[in-house]
């Protein structure tokens, strides 16, 4: 467990360098700032789910999912919601680009994570 939260880890250092110039360029300031904050975002859930999928409780292949799917959805869904209501003026350039772009990549990392933890089972 704590060598995928280490690949976790990689990963999302390397998400933050990669995107470090095109956040500059196009958030002019700010934009570093914000896809900073989209990264973690994105990957305190992910930090989570790979933690407290090793619990007793979630064993259970569907559980697991469900858990984890549930934790990544509310926290992306409360996120926008805060966002839009408290700043309306940041845009898909600045914020929700960043913020789809690293979940995609890193829901795709942790069902790589999942589906390897599985085949391991059997």
């Amino acid at each position: 467990m704590s060598k995928s939260v280490l690949n976790l880890l990689i990963l999302s250092v390397a998400l933050w360098v990669i995107s470090w110039w095109p956040a500059n360029w196009l958030g002019a300031g700010s934009g570093v700032r914000w896809m900073t904050v989209a990264l973690l975002i994105v990957a305190i859930p992910g930090f989570i789910n790979l933690l407290v999928s090793a619990l007793p409780i979630l064993q259970d292949p569907l559980k697991s999912m469900l858990a984890q799917m549930s934790l990544r959805v509310t926290v992306l869904l409360l996120t926008v919601l805060w966002m839009k209501t408290q700043q309306p003026k940041v845009g898909i350039s600045d914020f929700y680009g960043w913020l789809m772009g690293f979940y995609l990549v890193i829901l795709s990392f942790e069902s790589w994570e999942f589906s390897r933890r599985l085949r391991g089972r059997q």
